[in-house]
């Protein structure tokens, strides 16, 4: 369960009450009478708005966390200082939302339009018997101001045209393809990003430390490397295949295997070695990666679906938006009589990227941490 952010109390709304306010305000979206729909210190987490028509509902210092915003639309509504953490926004339309100081660590935009919100640093005031007071807006404690904070969030394709992101934190984000034409970008950081398919043009104005880290477009230098790569595969294949006795063990080590990318579905690769390799976005679904060495590696948003990998080492992977839908993670049983478990222990991922997952009944968190075990 996410810990509540801010100091005071929200009023809890059940599904049923949300969903009668959502058609009164569609109706008034409509101009056809309803009311506008007013969810300001409401505790809406887990809920599901998808699809719903919310443009200028009012979710001030509300909580969303964990509530499912797909494809709605919310043009010109406020989220000011609200908690949207682990919320999907994939696909939502948030044109000129009124998003500043809102908390959105770990949520998925994908494909969301964000043309002309505005996402500055803001703080939270409420009155109370007291006087005016300021809510408690970090986990720390620390009650000053805050910029959006989009740390791993998946924000591929996202519009930032024209938005104002003072302070904003992209820390770890998704951005491929995201568009940042025109948007104000004081005070804010990239560190670790992925931007491939940014014009980073639009980010000149920059320091070079607010883009340290950033995983950017292939290199020439790595296109140049595909042959080789593809050639150490296929010996790989014939060297699982012969038992050992032709081809070679696979060694990956390092490289960025996103050349690679249609080389790798549903593929026998059973313990290769790729540590500290990049492989954001790549298709292993399906594939044999029994006993697999991805310690360290870079592997954020890539697809595992139905994978076997039982045995396999993720290390200190970065795994943030990997999907591992019914993929085996289940000890694997070695011709010697060992037994070796999945592992990805300091792997910065969360652990519902695996609820359908095969683990066995111990798999417990799989040793998970970072900003996405919680």
């Amino acid at each position: 369960m996410l810990k509540n952010l801010h100091g005071e109390k929200r009023v809890a709304r059940t599904q049923a009450e949300v969903n009668a306010a959502v058609v009164q305000h569609e109706r008034f979206a409509a101009g056809r009478g309803g009311l506008r729909a007013q969810f300001g210190m409401a505790d809406l987490s887990g809920l599901n708005l998808a699809n719903r028509t919310l443009s200028e509902a009012d979710f001030a210092g509300a909580s969303l966390a964990g509530a499912s915003l797909f494809a709605a639309t919310l043009k010109h509504a406020s989220f000011y200082c609200a908690d949207l953490r682990k919320a999907d926004l994939r696909y939502a339309n948030l044109h000129y939302a009124d998003m500043r100081g809102a908390t959105l660590r770990g949520a998925n935009l994908s494909f969301a339009a964000m043309d002309h919100a505005d996402l500055r640093v803001a703080m939270m005031m409420f009155v109370s018997p007291a006087g005016i007071s300021m809510m408690d807006r970090t986990e720390e404690g620390d009650s000053g101001p805050h910029g959006v904070d989009f740390t791993n969030c998946s924000l591929k394709n996202v519009s930032f045209g024209n938005a104002k992101l003072d302070g904003a934190n992209f820390s770890g984000a998704l951005l491929q393809g995201a568009n940042f034409r025109g948007a104000k970008l004081a005070n804010v950081t990239f560190e670790g990003a992925v931007m491939t398919g940014v014009n980073l043009r639009d980010l000149a104005a920059l320091p070079g430390e607010a883009l340290k880290g950033c995983v950017g477009n292939v290199t020439p230098e790595a296109i140049a490397r595909f042959a080789e790569l593809r050639d150490r595969l296929e010996a790989h294949q014939q060297w699982i295949v012969s038992g050992g006795k032709q081809g070679r063990y696979g060694v990956l080590d390092g490289e960025d295997l996103r050349p690679l990318q249609k080389l790798v579905v549903s593929r026998p690769l059973s313990a290769i070695s790729a540590r500290n390799a990049i492989g954001v976005g790549l298709n292993f679904s399906g594939c044999q990666l029994q006993a697999a060495r991805f310690d360290g590696a870079d592997l954020r948003d890539a697809d595992f679906t139905g994978a076997d990998l039982r045995g396999a080492s993720f290390r200190g992977a970065k795994i943030a938006h990997a999907r591992f839908d019914k993929a085996d993670l289940r000890s694997l049983q070695l011709d010697s009589g060992l037994v070796r478990q999945a592992d990805f222990t300091d792997a910065a991922g969360g652990r519902e990227q695996f609820d359908t997952a095969l683990l066995d009944p111990s798999a417990g968190a799989l040793g998970l941490s970072g900003p996405l075990a919680a």
